[in-house]
């Protein structure tokens, strides 16, 4: 077990006794994870005081199971005692306040770590959690064989049950520092309800994003530096309605979504129709919601692209209710209809290649998932044509290929993709779907074929 390591970033001067130290999460490194947006924090006036830090510890995409006893990876209880050895045995010690700023599992890592140490939880000012699976993960289950560090995150294993029975036994709803957990709209592999449900309401947030992009935001957007901001200032965060409404939604609140935002739909932007829509329809009113789409004539094959990967989301994360893989086709058809008026390729491959997917998957209606997997590789080809060189395509190309059965051709594009993309995130959503796909045409063979294709699973 290699120790962490600790990488100073910002100095303000010898007499600084406080630091915000950043932890990553799953397969991450410090800077990798960090560089968007700890200079972005560290910059604002009201951090003038604070130095910063990256910690790195050992989480790679690498199964235990090949590392070898001696080299795989610590679980998340040993990688607290780490990070609890740095902060208390190491030049980190010196500082009389620290802040926490932790992702995905990462956070799992400082929850355990303030539990086990009374001196850290002493001197901790806050503690801010992105996309952290502090209630558990249905899917972890799907590949707990591979890491000790997914078979810690299984929504129903030991390290979660205990993890949640000693916070509440030892804090309750009386944190003794600023803490916040913030949810990913689009978030794939973690839910709001895995990130906010363990926590009381005002210690939650939402930004926009998925469980990468939610910590790598635009200039533009500047909500996820600022929630980190207000929460180690004391401050209130001056977020609008929609902020508000991203919370509840992912608390599956949607009455109070519906109240807060239909009155003034026609003055939303498209975040806020996306709400507005998600609440209406959880609530049985997809007339409603579908009026609301049209109050304005600029709502894109986009936003009905993004609302049926909200629904999707959920179906795949939560449980698979029926409802919302019906919701997810809806919408996904919707703006299909639109992307074709409108021949906007990327959106066609887009909508196309999730509508083959539930079509097999959900439906099981193998001739209409073919029929869509045409048309999605047909606008691939046009977007090449064009000049398009997306990652996306050769993962679209890849799963629109496994379901018409050209296998050898779907295995190529898989490798490409691999080869030209190093993100776990996108290489397990690629994976997780590919192996959906091949349960549901019974293929154990095409199974056993993407195993040995994805860096998740070989050497």
């Amino acid at each position: 077990m290699s120790k962490p390591s600790i990488d100073q970033v910002v100095k303000r001067d010898k007499k600084s006794r406080a630091a915000v130290i950043f932890v990553h999460g799953y397969s991450g490194e410090g800077r990798i994870t960090w560089d968007a947006m700890w200079p972005r924090i560290m910059q604002d006036q009201k951090m003038a005081s604070w130095d910063a830090w990256l910690i790195t510890y050992s989480t790679r995409l690498l199964p235990d199971v090949l590392a070898g006893i001696w080299s795989a990876d610590a679980d998340i209880d040993k990688l607290a005692l780490m990070l609890s050895t740095a902060l208390t045995k190491t030049e980190l010690e010196e500082y009389d306040s620290i802040v926490l700023v932790a992702h995905s599992m990462g956070g799992l890592v400082v929850q355990r770590a303030l539990l086990n140490n009374k001196e850290i939880e002493d001197k901790t000012h806050a503690v801010v959690l992105f996309g952290t699976p502090s209630g558990g993960l249905e899917i972890a289950r799907k590949i707990r064989f591979l890491k000790r560090q997914f078979r810690d995150m299984d929504i129903d294993g030991a390290f979660i049950s205990k993890l949640r029975a000693d916070w509440t036994a030892h804090f309750g709803e009386k944190i003794p520092f600023s803490f916040l957990s913030v949810a990913g709209t689009n978030d794939e592999f973690v839910p709001g309800k895995s990130s906010l449900d363990p926590f009381p309401t005002e210690c939650c947030a939402a930004v926009a994003g998925n469980h990468t992009s939610m910590i790598q935001p635009d200039e533009s957007d500047p909500a996820a530096c600022s929630l980190v901001v207000s929460c180690i200032a004391n401050t209130a965060y001056s977020g609008d309605q929609i902020d508000s409404a991203e919370i509840a939604i992912e608390r599956q609140d949607f009455r109070r979504v519906a109240a807060e935002l239909e009155p003034r739909a026609a003055q939303l932007d498209n975040r806020g129709l996306v709400q507005l829509a998600i609440a209406l329809d959880a609530l049985g009113e997809r007339e409603k919601a579908e009026k609301c789409l049209t109050v304005r004539e600029d709502v894109s094959s986009d936003v009905l692209g993004t609302l049926g990967g909200r629904f999707k989301r959920k179906w795949l994360l939560t449980g698979r209710n029926r409802d919302d893989a019906k919701a997810a086709q809806h919408y996904y058809a919707k703006g299909l209809e639109v992307a074709v008026e409108n021949d906007n390729q990327r959106q066609i491959y887009y909508l196309a290649i999730n509508l083959a997917f539930l079509s097999l998957v959900f439906d099981e209606n193998s001739k209409l998932a073919k029929e869509y997997a045409t048309d999605a590789l047909a606008a691939c080809n046009t977007c090449r044509e064009e000049g398009d060189d997306d990652d996306w395509l050769l993962a679209t190309e890849g799963e629109a290929l496994l379901i018409l059965g050209d296998y050898d051709a779907a295995y190529e594009k898989y490798q490409a993709f691999v080869n030209a993309n190093r993100d776990l995130w996108r290489l397990s959503s690629t994976y997780l779907n590919a192996q959906e796909i091949a349960s549901a045409l019974g293929k154990g063979a095409v199974a056993k074929a993407i195993d040995e294709i994805f860096p998740t699973n070989k050497q």
